[in-house]
């Protein structure tokens, strides 16, 4: 054959898994061209974004954020809270053509660094998860992982990012696959295959919101790629203090305009329906600026009422009707009203969600959030705080019964106890009861130190890690001869060390007992476990030791069996006193007790994480809030029974010391009067209450017990009435007490008289009067209270009767606000002709720009 006869033979064999592979002819050499296997690291990569995107499908398809009637949300680049152009590289430009220009864009840039912003409601999470699943389905080897994920549990101030990171992605999806071990999580972190999606920067603390910039522009040094999403408010705060996120380009979303709002409520109603939407979407597409169009233009009421009128025979043009639905309060109102059905879920869940939102079925679902709702409302705060929970009222009333009832039996058993391991001798039983009371004496001098330490701050949980925090400034010596003295000084029985007894067990109940600080924890349930182990810790460590004191009263007494008999029911009842202070006892017993009554579910922290998941809470460091204010207002509204509100103004009802008016207020030309009275509040629970108490109880307690007293039916009953007389004082007082009050204004100034007592501000010492937030002394830093505060000039000489707050304001007049926003503030109209009149420029009314505490 011929060279020219004989040609080129060029076989290809690809895609297929053939076991035999014959090459033709017999010219030329034969070249196998084998992909390159995959490495463990790109398998990881893969199978990461495979159980991603199937995870956020299914919640994007829940939120109706999925499938042809995808909802549009805007967006636009805000160049006023980014970095410099030349360190950004590129820009955002705003659209609303689709999520394939934001996701060109986002890729576009060279460190892929994204801030997502807006405000409550605009769509920012929307936007957020709508490009996660953009990137995912056109990711490749080359591109990162985008993984949502909640920034809320995370401490700077304790763990590194990529540390956090990483654990958060084993936390949620180890064992889904068996390349996604801790290990190779960490390799894809640290190679930066993984895109952070971070949501609820603003659902930090301050605190930790600053430590947390701090801490991604740190980690993010050699480009590692980023998107987080925060309401505008606070990113812009946390900007003007601190920093910008480097490198990170910053857009805003933009509230869903009407026409979208139309295509999307067409595209996603079912076909055969099409017409009874048909008024809505006439009505938003031709009137953008009716009460119907700005309702709906936020994401979360566009799904709430695609959701409620998607039934058949549903009328959704009735919300263009301002008969009945004049403004955008009163739409919202009306379709929180089915938040609840709409958001949790009902039948089975979906397979790829490794940690599916439980079925709790509404009517349980409503029950419980009415309750919180209705519990924060009455107690005036925003913030629900487990270790509160005691406060509320079924707990309240019972708690007094059964403290009475642990105590009765604590002393029975006691009792026995005594009578038991001393084979009732008489001479044996009262040394092993000198033994015990001389440890309960110890336990309750630390109770009741604990009670004064939570004077000022109130109540607190506890964590090892504040019992630890500082340890390595401690020589371990000094925690051995701690827990080791109790024991040399039973072995010594040295008699002139036995005050060392005394101080020993209050100062270690000090030390571990000492209170977390709520407003920088990552969350509730590390607080719960913070809690429960510090309880196992007093338990397991400190009741044997003060148990220990208790038998150095009887060291002199050779008999084994007394000093075993005293250090074991000494034990027991320090234990009892530890158990009946500690902040998760007091949970355990009002989630019980709820949960019985069926207020609460039984999984009350599951339960809550379910209604953070679901968008109906948010977590804020160790308490949960409810995510809109309206939403609280109503569920409150419905666990009162009082069925749909209207909006209505009150008289300073949300106010710490709230102002009932008098019929009617003074005014002439020279001065204006605005009279009320003023609500003192009395906190329940006031430790000197207690101390006081059981001060006497103690007293009591040694008399009778040196006296040889206890065979006196009367001491038992005497010592028991001053334990129980606090918590009877503590519910029969009334915990508002009303005074006089009035506030006066003139040419010269703004005077607020409570009784006798008067505070005179002079004009020339008042820079600006407007309504803010107010900042209690005591407790939490933010209740929802709005009230008139005066800003004094920087050359105004405040006195030591008045108190200025940490930015420089003094709280003067309570005012009214439905949704504990200062922009939404009832200034009675009075007042506020005084204000305007006498105040001049200094006064701010409600709605002025820059009112934020």
């Amino acid at each position: 054959m011929s060279e020219q006869a004989q040609g080129d033979v060029h076989n290809v064999f690809s895609g297929g898994s053939a076991t035999y592979v014959i090459q033709g002819r017999d010219f030329g050499d034969v070249h196998l061209h084998l992909p390159t296997p995959p490495t463990s690291p790109d398998r990881a990569a893969v199978e990461l974004a495979r159980v991603v995107l199937a995870q956020w499908r299914d919640e994007a398809g829940a939120l109706g954020l999925a499938g042809n009637a995808r909802l549009a949300v805007g967006w636009r680049a805000d160049w006023t809270v980014a970095d410099h152009r030349e360190h950004i590289g590129a820009d955002v430009a705003g659209s609303t053509a689709g999520l394939a220009d934001l996701a060109a864009g986002f890729r576009a840039l060279p460190a892929q660094r994204l801030v997502i912003i807006g405000g409550p409601g605009t769509g920012k999470t929307s936007l957020a998860i709508l490009l996660t699943l953009q990137l995912l389905s056109l990711h490749d080897a080359t591109q990162p992982v985008p993984i949502p994920l909640l920034v809320s549990s995370w401490d700077a101030n304790k763990e590194h990012f990529d540390v956090w990171l990483a654990r958060r992605i084993h936390e949620e999806y180890n064992g889904l696959t068996t390349d996604l071990n801790r290990a190779r999580i960490r390799e894809l972190v640290r190679d930066r295959r993984v895109l952070p999606v971070l949501d609820g920067l603003d659902e930090l603390p301050p605190l930790l919101r600053s430590a947390a910039l701090a801490g991604l522009n740190k980690a993010g040094t050699d480009g590692a790629p980023l998107i987080l999403t925060s309401r505008t408010a606070e990113y812009t705060e946390l900007v003007e203090e601190e920093d910008v996120l480097q490198a990170a380009a910053v857009i805003t979303a933009q509230p869903v305009d009407g026409a979208a709002a139309a295509k999307y409520l067409r595209d996603s109603s079912h076909p055969q329906r099409t017409q009874q939407w048909q008024v809505l979407l006439d009505h938003l597409t031709s009137h953008p600026e009716a009460a119907a169009a700005r309702a709906l233009s936020s994401p979360l009421m566009l799904w709430l009422a695609r959701t409620v009128y998607a039934r058949a025979g549903a009328n959704p043009g009735v919300l263009a009707d301002e008969s009945v639905f004049p403004d955008v309060v009163d739409i919202e109102r009306h379709l929180l009203d089915s938040i609840i059905p709409a958001a949790f879920p009902s039948g089975p869940a979906s397979p790829h969600q490794p940690r599916p939102v439980r079925e709790w079925g509404h009517a349980q679902a409503q029950r419980a959030l009415g309750f919180l709702a209705a519990h924060l409302t009455a107690t005036k705060t925003k913030e629900f705080a487990w270790w509160e929970l005691h406060r509320a009222k079924p707990p309240t009333v019972l708690k007094a019964p059964v403290l009475v009832a642990c105590y009765l039996l604590v002393m029975a058993g006691s009792s026995r106890f005594q009578d038991w391991i001393t084979g009732g001798d008489p001479l044996q039983a009262f040394q092993v009861a000198a033994g015990t009371t001389i440890a309960l004496i110890c336990g309750v001098s630390g109770g009741m130190l604990l009670l004064l330490s939570q004077l000022w701050k109130g109540p607190l949980p506890r964590r090892l890690a504040a019992f630890g925090r500082h340890r390595s400034r401690i020589p371990g010596l000094f925690w051995l001869l701690v827990f080791l003295a109790p024991i040399a000084l039973l072995l010594t029985r040295d008699e002139p060390l036995l005050a060392l007894g005394f101080i020993v067990p209050p100062l270690l109940m000090m030390v571990v007992g000492a209170p977390a600080d709520t407003a920088q924890s990552v969350g509730p349930r590390a607080l719960l476990s913070g809690e429960r182990a510090s309880t196992m810790l007093m338990l397991l460590g400190v009741a044997p030791v003060i148990g220990a004191i208790g038998s150095l009263a009887v060291a002199q007494v050779p008999d084994r069996t007394v000093l075993l008999g005293s250090w074991l029911s000494g034990t027991a009842g320090v234990a009892a006193v530890i158990l009946a202070l500690s902040p998760w006892t007091q949970w355990l017993l009002a989630k019980v007790t709820l949960a019985s009554l069926g207020t609460l579910p039984w999984s009350t922290m599951a339960f809550l994480e379910d209604a953070r998941r679901v968008g109906l809470l948010r977590q804020i460091g160790g308490v949960y809030q409810f995510r809109h204010a309206q939403l609280q207002a109503r569920l409150a509204a419905h666990r009162r029974g009082s069925g749909p509100l209207r909006r209505r103004r009150r008289s300073g009802t949300r106010a710490p010391w709230p102002v009932r008016p008098l019929p009617a207020a003074s005014s002439t030309p020279q001065e204006g009067r605005v009279p009320g009275y003023v609500g003192l509040r009395r906190r329940r629970g006031h430790p000197p209450i207690y101390v006081i108490m059981w001060t006497l109880a103690l007293l009591w307690t040694g008399i009778i017990t040196f006296e040889d007293g206890w065979h006196d039916p009367g001491a038992l009953q005497t010592v028991g009435f001053f334990a129980v007389l606090p918590l009877v004082i503590d519910l029969l007082i009334p915990p508002l007490t009303w005074r006089r009050a009035e506030l006066r204004l003139d040419e010269e100034g703004v005077e607020f008289a409570l009784g006798k007592r008067t505070l005179r501000f002079e004009w020339r010492d008042v820079a600006t009067v407007a309504p803010r937030l107010f900042e209690p002394p005591l407790g939490k830093n933010d209740d929802g209270t709005v009230m008139l505060h005066l800003e004094l000039t920087p050359e105004a000489a405040p006195g030591s009767r008045i108190r200025v707050n940490s930015t420089g304001w003094v709280a003067l007049w309570p005012l009214d606000s439905p949704t504990g926003d200062p922009a939404d503030a009832t200034t009675p109209p009075e007042l506020h002709d005084a204000l305007v009149r006498f105040a001049g420029e200094r006064w701010r009314p409600p709605g002025t720009a820059g009112l934020r505490r």
